[in-house]
């Protein structure tokens, strides 16, 4: 495997500490505000102790994706560790650790082991080789004639070995080699490993942000404005009176706190609580109000541009008045989503004095750390956040919500306190995935083939939540994310298709309903639109599905592969079982490709579906089992969402309570899922968020093929009628 980033010696930082050795990564770290973190290195992020065991201080968190497995078989696999001796910690705040695109340190976009490769196979050559120049220096023998293996030197010529261990003091002292070799054939990434986080979650031992106990520690509950952002106007505190265990209530902008010695308590409290809000001009908006807002930007052609080849719309004019060619175009909507993790928000909070401790299953430490500063009005240095495991993100836990109200009730108490949201709370105030409407416009020759295509994507700008702007050079890349190729140079710059004119519109349609980043975001949708509306001009051309796709991969030699194994492991074209059939979708994301094949059957006009065939290029997959894992649970989730899940918004508010009524899909629902993954040896790519994208269509165009009925609104059980 090649060297897939140079690193110069100036961010090497090597210490000798108590007779370890410590390597840091050099990596090209920046703040939020472009400049170069302090140091520029990772810190102490590999430590061989004295006793020979391994610590490996990772940059990201754990929180279900595998991402400590995956970083821990990059070090021991170029280190020539044995598995057994290495472990995996969160790394506190260090701005050197920030993700460089986002210049956060922080969980999203399946960065977590993509980003980290290369500099973490770097780090642990160069403590590998120094382990190696010791043993070396302590025989007297050339280093070429030393070689490593499971935490073990051996010289080649006499058979003599040593441990690590046995050499870390002198390892300490060298000097850190500037461009280290790699190794050429890995010996553990490649291979199943089982995650280093699955015993803990099995035994009961690990901790989540619910399992949080610090000394003196109480509880809160919390009742929020029903509108989003409505204002509360008065709190009638008087049924309190006489209820054991209340401690204080905590007034907020938008919402009321109860601070209790017990969760429990906590909830009767705030739940007796008489709190009127403020009236808002969102009261009697409506999820219709916001669909036909968004329908209604579709017309315009003012849009900002995310991709521009060649010149669509002047192919699509032109093939309006031509006898030899057709224009056909289809709107589609998706709605807002839930997130849905198993446990709701939560943190625990500890302010005292000038210093405060937060205790979050958080995505985002920076982001967390700033906030809490803020709210407790003290340095950010100040401040340490404790990222705990995190049941469910699903992106939801990038927000800082939950723990700027913890961080307000410990204020308020001067205690450590515990904020626990019920899932009522967590689905009323989640910050969704947008909704959004799509208009797809081709036109076609006469011979099936695809001209020119476009797209106009209308709705709500996750980037405004986030920074404050509603679009950068006139689109929001979240929601326009993944339309333009990402792992290769396709001629025509939508996904892998060769297609002469392409062009993908943003416009902008601002709500009151609080969005955010959902997993994989704008993916999430735009496999939708794209793969129905390609599955529609299939049916158009009178061509099969599958071939259709073949043609506009032409110019791909990785996208045909995923789309030929899926296929081929599918089934497609075999015969089927009476009464079933099929749906193919391709989709890219996260610098992976995925392609799924639906099977489905139809019954009393609705759906079952019987089984879902995945494949996945992502490069070289580091443990096969996490990718298995990934795209089995991204593809539940697409196929739950795909089916079942909307958040409707009535009188300006979310108009559901609990999972029953926000259904998900259910483990008797859940069909096979045979997940197939290619070796392209190209660069790693993500996973957790490439599973999903290609579900809903997939379906959907399956249940075109059983019924002729043509699914552009999402959920599939809401618009089948």
């Amino acid at each position: 495997m090649a060297t897939e980033q140079t690193i110069d010696r100036r961010g090497f930082l090597k210490s000798a500490a108590a007779g370890a050795l410590v390597v840091a990564v050099p990596f090209p770290a920046m703040t939020g505000n472009g400049t170069e973190a302090r140091g520029g290195s990772l810190g102490h992020y590999i430590t061989v102790r004295p006793d020979g065991k391994i610590d490996l201080v990772v940059p990201t968190f754990e929180i279900g994706q595998g991402a400590h497995t995956g970083l821990a078989m990059i070090l021991a696999d170029e280190l020539e560790a044995r598995w057994e001796d290495v472990s995996v910690h969160s790394a506190m705040l260090n701005p050197a650790l920030n993700v460089p695109e986002y210049g956060q340190q922080m969980v999203a976009g399946s960065f977590s082991v993509r980003v980290f490769y290369a500099p973490l196979r770097q780090a642990a050559a160069s403590a590998r080789e120094m382990i190696r120049a010791a043993a070396a220096e302590e025989w007297n023998v050339p280093l070429q004639d030393v070689s490593v293996a499971d935490s073990m030197v051996t010289h080649k010529g006499t058979q003599r070995s040593l441990h690590f261990a046995d050499l870390v003091g002198a390892a300490a002292k060298l000097e850190v080699p500037e461009n280290p070799p790699l190794k050429d054939k890995p010996s553990l990434i490649g291979k199943s490993v089982p995650r280093v986080d699955i015993p803990g979650k099995v035994n009961g031992s690990a901790t989540f942000g619910i399992d949080v106990r610090v000394p003196d520690m109480v509880y809160a509950a919390i009742r929020q404005a029903p509108v989003f952002g409505a204002k509360v106007v008065s709190v009638d505190r008087s049924a309190l009176d006489g209820m054991t265990g209340i401690i204080e209530v905590v007034e907020m902008p938008s919402a009321v706190l109860v601070v209790a010695e017990t969760f429990w308590r906590a909830k009767q409290g705030v739940d007796a609580l008489d709190i009127a809000f403020a009236k808002t001009e969102f009261d009697a908006i409506g999820t219709k109000d916001i669909i036909a807002a968004q329908n209604a930007q579709l017309d315009r052609d003012d849009g900002g541009v995310a991709v521009n080849e060649g010149d669509a719309w002047a192919a699509i004019a032109a093939a309006r008045g031509s006898d030899s060619r057709q224009v056909l175009s289809a709107d589609y909507t998706v709605p807002f989503l839930y997130h849905g993790p198993m446990e709701p928000m939560n943190a625990t909070a500890f302010v005292k004095g000038d210093r405060c401790q937060v205790w979050a299953p958080t995505q985002g430490i920076t982001n967390a750390t700033k906030v809490a500063a803020s709210v407790a009005g003290i340095p950010e240095e100040n401040v340490e956040v404790f990222a705990i495991y995190a049941g469910g993100g699903f992106g939801r836990k990038y927000e800082n919500d939950f723990i700027e109200q913890a961080v307000r009730a410990s204020m308020a108490v001067g205690r450590p306190v515990q904020l626990i949201w019920t899932r009522e709370e967590d689905v009323q105030h989640d910050f969704y995935r947008p909704s959004v409407s799509a208009r797809m416009t081709a036109s076609v020759k006469s011979d099936g083939s695809i001209e020119a295509f476009a797209m106009r994507l209308a709705g709500q700008s996750v980037i405004e939540h986030t920074y404050g702007v509603p679009v950068f050079d006139g689109i929001d890349p979240v929601t326009m994310l993944d339309i333009k190729t990402q792992t290769g140079s396709a001629p025509g710059e939508i996904q892998q298709y060769t297609i002469p004119h392409t062009r993908a519109e943003y416009l902008h349609q601002p709500t009151h309903v609080p969005v955010g980043y959902w997993r994989s975001v704008g993916a999430s949708h735009n496999g939708f639109f794209l793969e129905s509306f390609v599955d529609e001009l299939a049916h158009n051309a009178g061509a099969d599905p599958y071939e259709f796709r073949r043609r506009l991969l032409r110019d791909s030699p990785r996208g045909l592969a995923v789309l030929d194994r899926v296929a081929k492991e599918a089934g497609w074209g075999a015969n089927l079982a009476p009464g079933h059939f099929q749906g193919i979708a391709f989709s890219e994301a996260v610098g992976s490709i995925v392609a799924y094949v639906a099977e489905i059957s139809m019954n009393d006009r609705e759906p079952t579906v019987h089984k879902i065939t995945v494949a996945i290029d992502c490069g070289f997959a580091i443990n096969p089992d996490s990718v298995h894992a990934q795209m089995m649970g991204g593809t539940i989730m697409g196929l739950g969402s795909a089916l079942y899940e909307e958040i409707n918004i009535g009188e300006g508010r979310a108009m559901h309570n609990n999972f029953y009524d926000y259904r998900i899909i259910g483990m008797a629902e859940t069909p096979e899922i045979d997940v197939h993954i290619i070796e392209s040896q190209e660069a790693v790519g993500g996973v957790g968020e490439a599973a999903g994208p290609g579900v809903a269509p997939a379906v959907a165009n399956a249940i075109f093929a059983a019924s002729g009925k043509r699914i552009r609104s999402l959920p599939i059980m809401s618009n089948l009628g």
